[in-house]
């Protein structure tokens, strides 16, 4: 048994990285411009800056379609973006509940704003996210930490995990 699940982009969050791209793109030609106007090295180191930006940016906009949750006989894999904290694998013998759940406001920790990363939600602790929407969360508690993601059929996704559990034991 391999699931893969791919889930859906949610629209606003893709835009977000569009425009943000968008914007700094704007911001590097204007140091381009001061920089022919008059070379100094702070137009320059400016314009690297600029650029260092909006490849991470622009990484981090593509991942969200490269985004997936596998589960495997044996673990559930989840493959995000190594600027919110790459891939994480949970063995599901230690997978201890799996359920759906409102994506709650949190306090980033460490990683990409509305994609994932490490969060502090104040009724769960600290979890490790990957969502690429807003509506379809599931909440799942490991014996190694606490994960929340979206994959597209949330239901189906929480069934699969509970049946490759009972296939185990």
């Amino acid at each position: 048994m391999n699931i893969v699940n791919k889930p859906e982009v949610s629209r606003p969050l893709a835009w977000f990285y569009v425009a943000t791209t968008a914007l700094l793109a704007a911001l590097a030609l204007f140091f381009v411009y001061l920089y022919l106007q008059a070379p100094v090295l702070g137009g320059l180191v400016g314009l690297v800056v600029i650029v260092v930006v909006e490849m991470i940016i622009i990484s981090i906009a593509v991942s969200l379609y490269t985004t997936s949750y596998t589960l495997t006989q044996s673990e559930l894999i989840l493959r995000a973006s190594i600027f919110i904290g790459g891939t994480k694998r949970i063995s599901l013998d230690t997978i201890e509940s799996a359920e759906r759940t409102l994506i709650p406001f949190g306090i980033r920790l460490f990683g990409a704003s509305g994609y994932g990363g490490y969060y502090y939600f104040p009724n769960i602790g600290r979890a490790f996210v990957v969502i690429t929407n807003f509506k379809d969360g599931v909440l799942i508690k490991a014996k190694q930490g606490i994960y929340l993601i979206t994959p597209r059929n949330p239901d189906e996704f929480i069934k699969s995990i509970k049946k490759g559990k009972l296939e185990k034991v």
